[in-house]
């Protein structure tokens, strides 16, 4: 099972519901746990058991008595003291895109009110990550060696069985990174145990 941003999300009627933004990943098992389907309006968390079927561009989902309104948001945005938030790279508060932050109107009024800030989070549980599309690929040298463009996993266990990495621009090659040669999986990154020149060596691949 390929797992690609942009890749277009239906219900089991045939509606669509939207596109592929990310695919979140159990750090600890590498198993595909959820995909973060962008409606436009918002991005919904949708776990990956419910993905009936997919081919090269749509996963058509199992028929369900949820709506997905009822699927929790990818992100959620609240007001807190100022002197309760966390720094922007607190990684225990804060996940990936990077957090926005604003004064609100309260904030500013007098009477000694707290200030407040606008402070947005997932809902992706800890010791999960929300991988999108580009996130770098670490070698264990320290290189940055290319970015992720597909997340395979196996269609019966949802773990993730390999990495498509592309590197370059112009002329642009791909690499099929094996699972097991991924040490630490982190919100922007991935870290390999292998040096530059091995990956290099892989044989190029033709993403499908």
């Amino acid at each position: 099972m390929r797992f690609e941003k942009g890749v277009e999300v239906f219900s089991s009627a045939g509606e669509k519901i939207g596109k592929i933004s990310r695919v979140v990943i159990d750090t600890k098992t590498k198993d595909v746990t959820d995909v973060v389907v962008d409606r436009g309006k918002d991005e919904k968390v949708i776990p990956v058991g419910l993905v009936e079927s997919e081919d090269e561009d749509r996963l058509t989902l199992h028929e369900t008595n949820q709506s997905v309104e009822d699927f929790p948001d990818y992100e959620t945005t609240h007001y807190v003291p100022l002197e309760e938030a966390g720094g922007p790279y607190d990684a225990a508060s804060y996940w990936y895109p990077p957090v926005d932050y604003q004064y609100s109107p309260a904030g500013m009024l007098p009477g000694g009110k707290p200030k407040m800030i606008l402070q947005t989070e997932t809902s992706i549980p800890e010791g999960r990550v929300a991988i999108a599309e580009g996130a770098q690929v670490i070698s264990v040298d320290d290189k940055h060696i290319g970015n992720v463009e597909q997340v395979i996993a196996n269609s019966e266990t949802n773990t993730v069985t390999r990495f498509v990495v592309g590197k370059g621009f112009l002329l642009k090659e791909h690499k099929l990174v094996p699972a097991n040669w991924v040490t630490k999986v982190d919100k922007d990154k991935i870290y390999l145990s292998v040096e530059a020149p091995l990956f290099d060596r892989l044989p190029d691949y033709q993403p499908t």
